[in-house]
């Protein structure tokens, strides 16, 4: 006993140096680390209560493991300082802050998985109803492009997010000023003392202060990549490489149960002391998804915001792959790998043309906006025929889903008085869809909801929609049949659903499927018409029309290149030249793939019978 007491608690390193001379002595190795917990670390926040769970419960045990929580309250930069002490062997962090510690030289730390796939949302706080400065009130983003910015610390995710928002909103991120203020406490002070104007913080952390009126809120912002990942040290994961295997396996069984479990939210309320409509909103939100994948182009969008921030050196190269475990963690390309959503040029283009005409901040009427918020074949056009098609009128539910920055769906709800339920994936297309619903005076007709349309039609009611829209938004699924189903149940009887899509008109190349699979984040198509209405077909749907669109959307895209290549000199003058030459690379691409002659266009109009 002694003797097995003195292993447990010789050196790791140690163990690891010696060499084994036959298979026996190996699995005694294996079976004397094993009697060591694994110690995880994460801050104490409603993310982590999955983690609670399976240890209470007794699932790590189940699987022959022990797991010991460390409750970390400083943060990211601290529970990596826990690893490179050895205090900690896997950690629950901020992306954006492993990825800027991963990417520095002389560390072995990595990632693991996707913990939290959802973004994070940050609020914008400024100075509240009694604040001792007598600057005046900031109540518009746009007021803050010459603040001064409170931040914990360079490189954290106050300084990281600023930038981030001046980058989506066009501002020159060269200009920025920040002061740092440590802990959370200082920066609320800051803002109210006059030293700094505005800070960002998690926005359910920050909302009691709101709701207090310490603090006033501007808005808010979303991280363009999932908010939180596991990482851990290669040398440890080189030695309990079986046992990290079932431990990923445990939580990601516990995070289904969570999210599955009726009592969730008043786990939420129990555990975190939020009200609970507060813990309602946070967890239908909220996505643990406890994966081995991580999005490509969400490590991308980190790297070159901590680049901007000059965390990174902006000449520096940083290989995706070496940020991972080559054992455990896999890339996944998504839409945001998308050539026109891997950076946000469709958002800085619009916030820059709406500053060329003197329109950054008030309202506005919805037209000023149509010439970059549509964003579909046709523009107008098109949707004054879907509105004829439609019959739409003031007594209309219209789903839109794939709905952008919200352009078709404000010029709907506008033209006819119907309401719009608005779902988008992309964050920042989806909060400034938001905003600029709230700027028209839209919001009564059109209400916004942002996640992948598959989880969110889950929790619509069903038989409650009179049409549902879509363009070019159905050749991002991959299970086309159960989106067409869920379609359908949504839609009411005598419903109707329109829709444009892509089909493969003919063989594609393997060099255009690169294109489309890279560029476009397109899967699969229907390889006919016919074939496009059987799947409708087979969802239950009655189709009153399936029309080959192909010839027609290959003169738009060659028509709308050629418009934008002849107006270069006055739309890089307004959006830049980094804005104009990555919508540029996305126009020429579809153009090319329509001139290729295999990729077609098809537009849809079914309907779901009133009865049989």
């Amino acid at each position: 006993a002694k003797q097995g007491l003195w292993l447990v608690n010789m050196e790791p390193s140690f163990l690891e140096g010696k060499a084994f001379d036959n298979r026996e002595e190996g699995n005694d190795l294996k079976r004397i680390r094993r009697l060591q917990p694994i110690r995880v670390a994460g801050v104490p926040e409603h993310f982590n209560i999955p983690w609670h769970l399976a240890l209470e419960s007794g699932s790590f045990e189940e699987q022959g493991i022990k797991v010991q929580w460390v409750t970390e309250g400083k943060g990211t930069g601290a529970m990596v300082k826990r690893l490179e002490e050895g205090t900690a062997d896997i950690i629950v962090a901020l992306t954006e802050g492993l990825v800027n510690k991963i990417v520095s030289p002389g560390n072995d730390i990595c990632l693991l998985g996707t913990y939290v796939e959802s973004q994070l949302c940050w609020a914008i706080s400024s100075r509240g109803n009694n604040a001792s400065t007598k600057k005046p009130p900031i109540k518009d983003i746009e007021d803050l492009q010459e603040c001064t910015w409170g931040i914990s610390r360079y490189g954290s995710g106050s300084h990281l997010m600023a930038t981030v928002l001046a980058t989506q909103r066009g501002w020159d991120v060269s200009k920025m000023k920040f002061v740092v203020k440590g802990n959370f406490e200082s920066l609320r002070n800051s803002v109210n003392d006059g030293s700094s104007d505005a800070f960002m913080w998690e926005t359910f952390t920050t909302k009691p202060f709101h709701d207090s009126g310490e603090l006033s809120r501007v808005g808010d912002i979303l991280t363009p990549w999932p908010c939180f990942m596991l990482a851990a040290r290669k040398q440890f994961l080189d030695s309990r490489l079986e046992d990290v295997q079932q431990l990923l396996a445990v939580i990601n069984s516990s995070a289904k149960k969570f999210h599955a479990s009726p009592e969730a939210v008043m786990e939420v309320v129990k555990r975190q002391g939020l009200q609970k409509e507060d813990a309602q909103a946070w967890f239908d939100k909220v996505h643990i998804s406890a994966e081995r994948f991580i999005s490509e182009a969400a490590l991308e969008r980190v790297v070159e915001a901590l680049k901007a921030t000059g965390a990174i050196p902006p000449e520096k190269e940083v290989k995706l792959e070496a940020l991972i475990s080559q054992q455990l963690s896999e890339l996944r390309r998504d839409i945001k790998s998308m050539k026109l959503y891997k950076h946000p040029e469709l958002v800085v283009a619009l916030h820059k043309y709406l500053a060329h005409k003197g329109l950054s901040k008030g309202k506005i009427n919805y037209v000023d906006v149509t010439p970059l918020d549509l964003n579909i074949y046709f523009e107008d056009s098109e949707l004054d025929a879907v509105i004829k098609l439609l019959k739409l009128d003031a007594k209309s539910q219209v789903l839109n889903f794939g709905s952008g920055m919200g352009g078709p769906s404000r010029y709907l709800a506008n033209k006819t008085g119907c309401h719009v339920l608005a779902c988008e994936l992309q964050d920042d297309l989806h909060t400034t869809g938001v905003e600029l619903t709230a700027r028209t005076g839209l919001s009564e007709n059109v209400t916004h909801i942002h996640g992948d349309f598959h989880l969110v039609s889950k929790h619509l009611r069903l038989s409650s929609y009179s049409s549902i829209v879509s363009w070019l938004t159905i050749l991002h699924f991959n299970d086309i049949q159960t989106l067409f189903k869920r379609c359908y149940d949504l839609l009411e009887p005598g419903g109707l659903f329109y829709a444009v899509d892509f089909f493969e008109l003919g063989k594609f190349s393997e060099e255009e499927w690169k294109v489309l699979h890279g560029d476009v984040s397109c899967h699969s198509l229907h390889g006919s018409v016919a074939a496009y209405k059987v799947d409708l077909e087979q969802a239950g749907f009655k189709v009153f029309s399936a029309v080959d669109k192909t010839e027609e959307f290959k003169k738009y895209t060659q028509m709308r290149l050629g418009k934008y290549k002849q107006e270069k000199e006055q739309l890089v003058q307004i959006l830049g030249t980094d804005v104009y030459s990555g919508l540029l690379a996305f126009y020429e691409t579809i153009a090319d793939l329509f001139a290729g002659g295999n990729l077609g266009g098809i537009q849809i109009l079914a309907q779901k019978p009133q009865g049989w």
